[in-house]
């Protein structure tokens, strides 16, 4: 019985001691170590549309399988990766053309990066760069070593998996028809894997136009109806049993039931506010914005268009800061009417998919909004 008590004295002793330098053990390592940070996002901005989505799981005609790999799965789930190596030293690159130069506007570059071996800041093992052309020569150019934004970050150099932001304020100097390139490059050579390659475009312009009051709606399209015809599917809805889905393969339909009406029928003068809503949800990968499905708004006096608008949709759908994927996510847009609009002036808005990826829509809410004023 002494033995089981003076046991269990000198094993609580034990526990004791292991405790106090566990203790003293966890101190130490909380005084020293770092978290891994995000970048914030800057003041104001807020997002508006994808540009470009890449995760390197299919090699392009263009392409060789040699620069693609499996070598460093990013996650279990994942496919390839692009390895910016001495083979080839510039990953794939974002093309865009400026169509329309917005004040403000920042492009947010994500990417998931992979190095074997560091070389040291500043020595080039891995950068971003972003690239605006005129006229094919270079006005404005930005690189981001890899290394650097890693230590920003709080994040592990070599021998892991990181996700690096970058915010790039688009140049003041752009202008229509500006070329913007971006792309990581590796000068030094070795191997330098990357995956999940993303830019989207943030604007600080408000969504909602200021000092603007709800009037009334005029069109509400849930797709329940019966005998809608191809636009009509029920794999999927929002709400109730059907919901619309258009694309160019064979059997469906291209353009969806939309609203026409002269401004006078909906009670819209010049200088209102139009305001449509909908749900939407994609399947597909976006490679690029300009092809996507579009909610169309058109002004049309007699056989001259005044404006024609698409609001591009699969881009724009987004949820929990991230592209959403077989989910309904809410979409919104705004749309002033011209100042010198007529009450006969046709009013028509509608979606058109002018890509083969299917895109699915619902609950679609047309809604009049007028300055306030005072009385």
């Amino acid at each position: 019985m002494k033995k089981v008590q003076l046991y269990l004295y000198w094993s609580i002793a034990l526990v004791g001691i292991l405790l106090g330098s566990c203790e003293n053990d966890y101190s130490g390592i909380d005084a020293n170590v770092t978290f891994p940070k995000e970048k914030p996002v800057p003041e104001g901005l807020r997002f508006d549309y994808l540009i470009y989505e890449n995760d390197f799981n299919a090699v392009p005609r263009d392409g060789k399988a040699v620069n693609y790999t499996k070598e460093h799965p990013y996650s279990e789930s994942s496919g390839l990766a692009f390895v910016v190596s001495d083979l080839r030293k510039y990953g794939p690159a974002m093309n865009a053309v400026i169509k329309t130069v917005k004040p403000n506007e920042w492009y947010k570059i994500s990417f998931a990066c992979y190095n074997e071996i560091g070389v040291g800041a500043g020595q080039g093992k891995g950068l971003l760069a972003a690239v605006c052309y005129r006229n094919d020569s270079v006005y404005n150019y930005q690189q981001f070593h890899v290394e650097d934004l890693l230590k920003e970050e709080n994040k592990q150099i070599v021998g892991k998996w990181e996700e690096l932001t970058v915010w790039y304020e688009l140049p003041e100097a752009l202008q229509e028809g500006d070329k913007i390139r971006i792309y990581h490059w590796n000068p030094n050579g070795g191997k330098f894997y990357i995956d999940n390659f993303v830019v989207e475009a943030w604007t600080k312009t408000p969504l909602k136009p200021a000092d603007v009051r709800l009037s009334h709606g005029i069109y509400e399209q849930n797709y329940e109806a019966p005998n809608l015809g191809a636009q009509q599917t029920k794999e999927t809805a929002y709400r109730g049993i059907q919901s619309c889905i258009l694309g160019r393969l064979k059997g469906r339909q291209e353009y969806g039931i939309g609203y026409k009406g002269t401004l006078a029928e909906a009670n819209i003068e010049a200088g209102d506010y139009i305001r449509v809503k909908f749900v939407g949800l994609k399947k597909h990968k976006v490679r690029r914005h300009l092809v996507a499905a579009n909610m169309v708004t058109s002004l049309a006096r007699g056989e001259q268009q005044l404006f024609w608008k698409g609001f591009s949709i699969d881009p724009r759908l987004l949820k929990d800061g991230k592209q959403a994927y077989g989910e309904w996510c809410p979409v919104e847009y705004w749309q002033q009417i011209p100042a010198d609009a007529q009450g006969s002036d046709v009013l028509k808005i509608y979606p058109w998919n002018p890509q083969e990826a299917p895109i699915y829509l619902d609950d679609i809410l047309v809604e009049v909004w007028k300055k306030n004023t005072v009385e």
